[in-house]
């Protein structure tokens, strides 16, 4: 989805026609070397189409600013994918389904006259299995609901000792050692376990929960989260996430705003005040970008961020990333039930999480016969952990190891079939406990507005296109616009 290798982005700056020498000499960018409807000047340019990116972009065209946003796919919305069956025409998210709601969701919506219910909610897993065997197991922690109520007010109460974070990850200095502890302690010191179960099935692609710092999980179980999952999320009436960036790529399309299947190929960031140049490969030939100020909104993995004339700096706090890779299909002929969901256990492990990697679950897809499959890789510092087909491959054999041990429940319909696949590797960006005790995200929002750049992405709030919205209108572009 990201995957920029730095030799064939400087393969390609170096093939454009104006390089001579080293991919960010001056003479890179030098415009006489340009035709002159190859040449793009805008106050801000856009790095990434996904959620941050499209909503800081309508924010700024909105505020008057003209903007270019580069995406190196064929379309916008980053996480937010949604297949549509062509026999019946129903849609199926497969990434992005819920918004909380507050104000930001509700005028995102409203400006594109897209209507949002209250979610429908999920299906529970009512069957539970041993992925590696296709044996069923019984759970061997179930807490009452009103268990699970009263460690969700007791966490609460703890989150709410950090009001800042509702903004940002803005932390005390020196930070608190309850944020960087595991959050398996943090569990245990304020006798939240029953919030664990729910807390692990909203949120996956993290590995296990209970090893990563506690301030990763409050990033996404935020305050805001646990008021949605006690009293309803949203989602799009149609229930058709990427309706929203249809509607947002046509607008940019049609005001000459958007480069799809694009990516920068070499860039200069220059020094303050100076403005930016990048060179983009794009299908239509090289295009050379004169912006005042970038706006970055894709992961600062540095395999992946490698073309951005990165500071020493940068590469220092962006090599410290480690992230999961989380993959969501749509698969038929499983023999799996339509009214209920199969959730991936283990017999002997803390609270039955599973093993990974593996799939996460199958669960009833909308659509006759099909499931929709969530599957997980272990955090590491590599962007890509596995190849597609690889995970392809196992999600079947897990398949067929459920059909084989469980005949009477899940009959063999024929071989499993693909309907759709989708990565969403990297996912997740997160430190370590250490580098969070060392004030790293103090450093990392050091770096908003050094050299004519700002940075927006779930990196830098969540992996929650509500916060991420409501991140970048309220903390990122008031700064660049005072900038420009």
């Amino acid at each position: 989805m990201y995957r920029i290798s730095s030799f064939v982005a400087l393969s390609a700056c170096l093939l454009a026609p104006t390089v001579v020498a080293a991919s960010n000499s001056s003479s890179a960018f030098d415009q006489g070397k340009f035709q002159p409807q190859d040449i793009i000047t805008r106050d801000v340019a856009i790095i990434g189409g996904g959620s941050a990116g499209t909503y800081s972009a309508i924010s700024l065209k909105d505020k008057g600013k003209s903007v270019i946003v580069i995406e190196k796919k064929d379309r916008i919305g980053g996480h937010t994918e949604t297949y549509i069956d062509p026999a019946t025409g129903t849609p199926i998210d497969e990434g992005v389904m819920i918004f909380h709601d507050i104000p930001v969701v509700q005028d995102y919506f409203k400006r594109f006259d897209l209507p949002l219910d209250n979610s429908s909610g999920f299906f529970h897993s009512l069957l539970n299995y041993d992925f590696r065997t296709g044996k069923q197991v019984n759970l061997s922690f179930t807490p009452s609901e009103a268990e699970i109520s009263a460690a969700f007010a007791t966490y609460s109460a703890q989150i709410s000792k950090y009001p800042k974070l509702d903004d940002g990850i803005f932390l005390p200095d020196p930070v608190p050692e309850e944020l960087y502890m595991p959050f398996g302690d943090f569990v245990k010191k304020y006798g939240i376990q029953a919030a664990v179960p729910s807390m692990y099935n909203y949120n996956p692609g993290v590995g296990n929960i209970l090893d990563i710092p506690t301030l990763e999980q409050f990033r996404y179980w935020s305050l805001q989260f646990v008021q949605s999952f006690t009293n309803g999320f949203l989602m799009t009436a149609h229930r058709n996430a990427s309706e929203l960036y249809s509607k947002a790529q046509a607008e940019l399309s049609s005001s000459s705003s958007l480069l799809l299947e694009s990516q920068v190929a070499c860039a200069d960031r220059g020094e303050d005040g100076e403005g930016i140049k990048l060179i983009v490969s794009t299908p239509k030939g090289n295009k050379l970008i004169l912006a005042k100020k970038l706006l970055i909104a894709i992961p600062p993995k540095l395999d992946i961020v490698a073309p951005l004339d990165l500071s020493n700096n940068e590469r220092s706090l962006f090599g410290k990333y480690i992230d999961a890779g989380y993959y969501v299909g749509i698969i038929k002929n499983t023999g799996f039930p339509n009214n209920a969901s199969i959730s991936n256990a283990g017999p002997n492990t803390e609270y039955n999480f599973p093993y990974l990697p593996g799939a996460y679950s199958f669960a009833p897809a909308g659509l006759d016969s099909y499931q929709m499959v969530t599957y997980a890789t272990p955090q590491s510092r590599k962007s890509f952990p596995l190849a597609d087909q690889t995970i392809k491959a196992d999600i079947v054999r897990t398949v067929k190891s459920l059909q084989k041990q469980n005949p009477d429940k899940f009959a063999s319909q024929g071989e499993p079939e693909w309907v759709d696949f989708r990565s969403h590797a990297p996912y997740s960006l997160q430190v370590t406990a250490e580098d969070i005790k060392n004030g790293f995200y103090k450093k990392l929002y050091a770096l908003q507005g050094q050299r004519n750049t700002y940075w927006t992405g779930a990196a830098f709030m969540a992996e929650d296109s509500s916060l991420l919205w409501k991140y970048s209108e309220e903390i990122v572009l008031p700064q660049l616009i005072a900038s420009l």
